[in-house]
């Protein structure tokens, strides 16, 4: 037996456009009425077919999010907060996983498509300087939001970005203010903004304080705690000078030199101090604790939902951007 809203005005002996309207809590229909019909319904288990629904509405009040992982405190604190964000303001989110591949990222946007959400927020794993993902949604003209992460060859999209040059900038210079003079530096694909922001930070607190930087202590290990410990354990292995300190694009780069100083028995901080750049939960459990920048994820989340429900509704919308963050220093800095 299909229980629809049909189904429920015939049992009530009413319309099925009252059964419609009750549901929706419109004031045309009677509190009484209101309570028998939406009592009946969860007696009976109805769902809302939100496909019918969208044909007649033009809207599923869902929302497509696409993250690189959720096996991480910060992707999966950010889709927390969407989550509370999104119900609050009355809407569902639909997730996506990406796994950090650009392929996937096509075909998690395609799926959410073929759902007809509403909008969609990505947090990008794109390297391309073409990016699929971004033209396809563009062709169907769904409202999009980057979040965190976005391809630095888009220019003219809303996207919700950290204070990342500023906050690398900062950081670099506590740490020049802590008598560090020889640091490398380890980041990621420059087509991502995070990468290219927290690096031109370093170089221009580096360059500001007229401290060189060699050209082979700029690292890429791209944004990944393996490769991060493959292209350390690699400059180890054909360098003999140490640096005094590295800052990491991430917390997961940072962990991968963690693991390549143990294999060397390098010690932390006595030969190396290691900076970070995230928060991750896992940064403050490690030996010695890692320090590192912490980003306002709550608010990053909020306002990134906020946004593209006014964007989908037509509506005027904040014009902030760009969330703060702290240095949090720890251990792993002497």
């Amino acid at each position: 037996m299909k229980v629809n809203q049909k189904y429920i005005a015939d049992l009530l002996k009413i319309s099925r456009v009252t059964v419609t309207k009750a549901l929706q809590d419109h004031p045309d229909i009677a509190i009484s009425t209101v309570k028998k019909v939406k009592a009946l319904a969860d007696e009976l288990g109805y769902i809302p077919n939100i496909v019918g629904r969208s044909l007649s509405t033009k809207k599923t009040n869902t929302i497509g999010v696409v993250v690189p992982k959720i096996n991480h405190s910060f992707f999966s604190t950010i889709i927390e907060e969407m989550y509370t964000k999104a119900q609050a303001l009355g809407y569902q989110i639909i997730l996506m996983v990406s796994f950090e591949n650009e392929k996937s990222e096509l075909a998690n946007v395609k799926s959410l498509l073929s759902m007809n959400v509403d909008g969609i927020i990505i947090d990008s794993v794109s390297t391309s300087a073409k990016d699929k993902s971004y033209e396809l949604i563009l062709k169907h003209q769904k409202p999009l939001i980057y979040i965190d992460r976005k391809p630095r060859s888009i220019k003219k999209v809303e996207s919700i970005v950290f204070d990342d040059y500023n906050l690398s900038y900062k950081l670099t210079n506590l740490l020049i203010d802590r008598g560090y003079k020889d640091i490398m530096y380890i980041t990621g694909s420059q087509e991502v903004n995070i990468c290219y922001d927290r690096l031109i930070g370093f170089k221009t607190a580096m360059s500001d304080a007229r401290l060189d930087v060699p050209t082979d202590w700029i690292l890429n290990a791209d944004l990944d705690k393996e490769n991060s410990y493959k292209v350390f354990q690699k400059y180890l292995e054909n360098n003999s000078k140490l640096p005094e300190a590295i800052v990491c694009v991430n917390d997961f780069v940072a962990l991968g030199v963690y693991e390549a100083c143990e294999k060397n028995q390098i010690k932390i901080p006595d030969d190396i101090s290691i900076v970070g750049f995230g928060h991750l939960n896992i940064s403050n459990l490690v030996q010695p604790p890692l320090s590192t920048v912490k980003l306002d994820l709550q608010k990053a989340s909020f306002v990134a939902v906020e946004k593209l429900i006014a964007m989908i509704n037509n509506q005027p919308c904040e014009k902030n951007n760009i969330i703060g963050g702290e240095i949090i220093f720890r251990e792993s800095v002497k």
